[in-house]
């Protein structure tokens, strides 16, 4: 049975109404032309189905300048596609009015067709307009959607890019048939688009996957086809093995695209460190120097790259970090052994990754702040890498409950190792939150085509602030039209890359064109109640909300807990 899409294009006004081209027949004896208008966007969406064809119907809407009916009015479709010679020619593919074209899994590409009208009056000319259809493989680009729904886990989905996404409220249950198999209160959802081993499927092939954490177990699938990859015992299995059954998963980080970093998860207040291979297996994160061995409450982490992870230690208000943990040249056989072919004998219960380290300071260059105590007056709200005038950094972002201000802290890469001439902790910044906005509800977040800037939201309001300049400066980025509603959240497509593809694979001199994922930021919608949603605004270079480009408003979810953004590349 095949799955029918019905696309009806209705009248737009302004800048957005594109009249179709036409033919001139010649001379008209100055005679009126009867000028056809038709009306079709530039792109149109069909999402495939994993198994069966679907069919899309565009229909267009056409007006006249001097006739009222279409009587006089032939249609030609046509779809561009291949001739014999690997030439691109024009095929006739439907002559009513509305076309219908059929899309199979397979059929992934672009798919550009055109409209041709006829206008059989005397002296009547031929109008033409071209659009593309754009296959949507599901869930290849989507913003996945964390609810908790009558005690239950839910992952819904907008499945597509910008207007044409579908809202998909249970993603998961609409395509697996059950909910999500995982129990207790949701915590936080994490993508990661380059899953799996950076030397590719020699070693383990990179995927797109999402994890799910609750404060009882952690869910990890991958992104398109929702399997599950690795149990969350089995990742632990250390714990297991020394005879621990007290799993408590707290938070976890990933960073596996380039510089890759590894695995980094919290349970129970310890740490384990798996290697950036695909395969998750943790052992004990320990401290380097055993002389600064003490306890700790770790609750943020942001990768910083080429050195680790930052990490905030709660319990005595300071930074740590933890070195990279990429063990490629004998570990990833041992856990390829261990987890492809279950060998017990390549796991090693007594391995530990000497890692975490405090920040400490260059000797060349004394430290703007003390990063191993900021004051037992902070907050931490979340913390971000950056990229700026060539060097890598995380910003992070904290509330005093003494000055009722907010503290961001600049910990700087280029601080690091023996030659640096920077310093690590470079800086300290503080503003007032905007009037009205309580520190309960902000969230932030950083992208690193943005220098030193934060994002953050309260209320119905989206902020940005500005550490690239001397002063620091805060406006406002968007106000959502509805006072009532709240953002309680706040990611870009990918805040850390790009992505792009060649414009025509079989022509290694062809334009490439990027995807611009870190230009979107994504926000998530408390209307109250049980109702949510997710917003979507381009930004333009100078970090403001692109004019040219539609703000996306996806409502239809329950009430979000965490999302992100997922694409296979």
């Amino acid at each position: 049975m095949k799955r029918f899409i019905n696309i009806a294009v209705f009248f737009l006004t302004g800048g957005l109404l594109l009249s179709g081209c036409y033919d001139d027949k010649g001379s008209y004896d100055y005679h009126d032309v009867n000028e056809v208008v038709i009306d079709l966007p530039t792109t149109v969406s069909v999402r495939l189905d994993k198994k069966e064809a679907v069919s899309v119907k565009i229909e267009p809407k056409l007006s006249q300048t001097l006739e009222e009916g279409e009587a006089q009015l032939t249609y030609l479709w046509e779809r561009e596609k291949k001739n014999s010679l690997g030439l691109n020619e024009w095929t006739p593919c439907g002559e009513e009015k509305v076309c219908e074209l059929s899309f199979n899994p397979e059929d992934v590409n672009p798919l550009a067709i055109r409209l041709r009208v006829q206008d059989h009056r005397e002296d009547g000319s031929e109008w033409y307009k071209q659009l593309t259809v754009q296959p949507i493989v599901p869930y290849s680009r989507s913003w996945f959607v964390l609810q908790y729904n009558e005690g239950k886990c839910v992952l819904g989905a907008v499945d597509g890019e910008g207007s044409g996404g579908v809202v998909i409220p249970d993603a998961y249950k609409l395509d697996m048939g059950k909910d999500l198999p995982i129990g207790g209160t949701p915590k936080y959802l994490l993508t990661d688009w380059m899953y799996g081993s950076p030397q590719g499927s020699i070693i383990n092939a990179q995927q797109p996957v999402i994890f799910v954490g609750t404060d009882q177990d952690v869910y990890l699938m991958n992104a398109v086809s929702f399997k599950q990859v690795w149990k969350y015992r089995d990742m632990l299995h250390i714990k297991e093995v020394l005879h621990d059954e007290n799993f408590v998963p707290e938070w976890l980080a990933t960073q596996t695209y380039s510089t890759v970093l590894g695995e980094i998860l919290s349970d129970n207040g310890k740490l384990y460190m798996a290697n950036a291979d695909g395969y998750s297996v943790y052992y004990p994160l320990v401290w380097e120097n055993d002389a600064d061995a003490s306890e700790f409450k770790i609750t943020k982490v942001a990768p910083l790259q080429g050195i680790g992870f930052i990490l905030y230690d709660e319990q005595n208000h300071r930074f740590l970090k933890t070195g990279i943990y990429d063990d490629f040249m004998e570990g990833y056989y041992y856990n390829q052994y261990y987890r492809k072919y279950g060998m017990e004998d390549y796991f090693y219960p007594n391995k530990t990754v000497k890692k975490l380290a405090k920040i400490g300071e260059n000797p060349r260059v004394e430290n703007v702040f003390d990063p191993d105590n900021i004051g037992d007056d902070k907050k931490m709200i979340n913390m971000n890498m950056y990229y700026a005038d060539g060097k890598y950094g995380v910003l992070a972002t904290c509330f005093s409950t003494s000055d009722r201000k907010i503290h961001v802290y600049d910990l700087n890469a280029a601080g690091f190792g023996e030659e640096a001439k920077e310093a690590i902790c470079a800086a300290k910044h503080t503003f007032d939150l905007p009037g009205g906005m309580s520190v309960d509800e902000v969230s932030v977040t950083a992208c690193y085509l943005y220098g030193k800037t934060v994002f953050f939201a309260g209320g119905n309001k989206i902020y940005k602030v500005d550490f690239n300049r001397t002063i620091p400066k805060i406006s406002l980025l968007y106000e959502h039209k509805d006072p009532n509603v709240r953002i309680t959240g706040l990611k870009f497509k990918n805040s850390l890359y790009d992505t792009g593809y060649s414009a025509d694979p079989n022509d290694y001199e062809s334009e490439w064109i990027w995807n611009y994922f870190p230009y979107y930021l994504g926000a998530s919608l408390d209307y109250g109640g049980n109702e949510g949603g997710i917003l979507e605004m381009k930004l333009t270079t100078a970090a403001e909300v692109d004019p040219d480009s539609e703000i996306v408003e996806h409502k239809g979810f329950g009430k979000i807990v965490d999302f992100g953004y997922s694409a296979k590349v």
